[in-house]
């Protein structure tokens, strides 16, 4: 492995890490076609190194979406987190039966899927008191979340992200917005625990959006991601 295409590689993953901190996303779309197209490692490797990048990311990011702007919902952090941990997991150790050009295409569909509902604007709205409603309150936010339509769907994003190799963001936060009725600058500050300088800029950048311009960008994220990692598949 030539040392340029290291240096190559740091600098295109701190742009990434940059811009999806924004989203309160780890990047892993991106993360690995990024060191499959200018590192000489297998599809696992890395994997395993972008699962790594994320978490210290996520780190970082709590740090701003929770310390500074309050935007991490912590009962709903831990709720989901031991769903996405046991499933991601199952994920991973399962992955390596599976053909990664079947894993690339099965989550670029529902990357593109995701893309359009969240750009659209769709999203269940739940009714107060019914069951499998949680009532929510984070700062100046009152919201209603639908775990019964979340659970499972969240479950399956993070089997099919820890199969992948990516942390699910691209996924999970579409389900928190459009089957839980989560407001999306909440689900995007969630989701940085369910999954370090770029990271810190990004965020930051994060509450200066309204939020059809986060929909607008985050769809557009979505469906690059998505068609970058269809591409990797024929390259």
């Amino acid at each position: 492995m030539e040392p340029w295409s290291i240096a190559v590689a740091a600098s295109a993953v701190f742009a990434t890490s940059l811009i999806f901190s924004m989203f309160g996303r780890g990047g892993g779309e991106f993360y690995l076609p990024i060191m499959l197209t200018i590192l000489s490692l297998t599809y696992y490797t890395c994997a395993g190194i972008s699962l790594f990048l994320i978490m210290l990311q996520g780190l970082s990011m709590i740090i701003v979406y929770h310390g500074k702007h309050r935007l991490v919902d912590w009962q709903l952090a831990l709720a989901l987190g031991l769903t996405v941990g046991a499933c991601s997991f199952l994920g991973g150790f399962l992955s390596y039966r599976i053909p990664a050009y079947l894993l690339k295409a099965s989550f670029s569909t529902f990357l593109l899927i995701s893309a359009y509902f969240i750009y659209r604007g769709v999203s269940v709205k739940p009714v107060k008191g019914r069951f499998g409603v949680w009532a929510r309150k984070l700062g100046d936010n009152t919201y209603y979340i639908n775990m019964l339509y979340i659970t499972l769907p969240v479950a399956a994003a993070a089997f099919t992200a820890g199969m992948v190799g990516i942390s699910g963001g691209g996924l999970i936060i579409p389900i928190c917005v459009l089957f839980g009725g989560v407001p999306i600058r909440i689900a995007m500050g969630t989701n940085t625990f369910a999954v370090v300088v770029g990271a810190q800029i990004g965020s930051r950048f994060h509450v200066r959006l309204n939020e059809r311009t986060l929909r607008k960008a985050f769809s557009t994220i979505l469906v690059a991601a998505a068609a970058w990692m269809l591409l990797k598949i024929f390259l």
